[in-house]
């Protein structure tokens, strides 16, 4: 079994990979670490304090493995069956990046691709016929999103419908009645 775990940094990845590594005897592969180490990657971006991925060097090295979860940011990329796209609140992901001494502009950067939901674009834009599994992380314990995760492993439906600029709107109150 495949698993892709993805979203925007903050929204529970790395955590909720371990557990899930423990639990199912599947190899974790922290993608970030992975690229740096091996060198799939074409460049180092200063600005932006990161390494720009090379997405077919990434998908060469998890070509013949049958069987893995790889958590980060461009896990998507990759040949899996399920994908998993964890989001948080764009609020509480601000707080969360705080506490990490991001830089105000990566915070600010990666909070905006959170509420317009990039991340979970890309996904849905490009599915490859994979099961694509989406979970609000904001007011949950990394537990109970493995625990979310596993149910839909054994085939169970888990989606969260997720609108943060509904949110900040004032929406997602429910029907309106005339």
């Amino acid at each position: 079994m495949r698993i892709a775990i993805t979203g925007t940094p903050g929204t529970g990845k790395t955590t909720v990979s371990k557990i899930l590594s423990e639990r199912l005897g599947l190899p974790l592969y922290n993608l970030s670490e992975l690229i740096k180490e091996r060198g799939l990657y074409t460049e180092y971006d200063s600005d932006r304090d990161s390494y720009v991925v090379d997405t077919e060097k990434l998908r060469e090295f998890f070509s013949d493995r049958d069987s893995f979860i790889a958590e980060g940011l461009v896990s998507h990329y990759l040949p899996a069956e399920f994908v998993v796209v964890l989001r948080t609140n764009p609020s509480v992901l601000r707080e969360r990046l705080k506490g990490r001494n991001y830089r105000e502009e990566k915070v600010e950067e990666n909070v905006e691709a959170e509420r317009i939901g990039f991340i979970a674009t890309e996904v849905f834009e490009n599915p490859m016929g994979r099961k694509v599994i989406q979970i609000d992380t904001t007011n949950r314990s990394p537990e109970e999103v493995a625990d979310l995760i596993e149910r839909a492993l054994r085939g169970e439906e888990i989606f969260d419908e997720i609108d943060w600029l509904e949110d900040e709107a004032g929406g997602n109150q429910g029907p309106l009645l005339l």
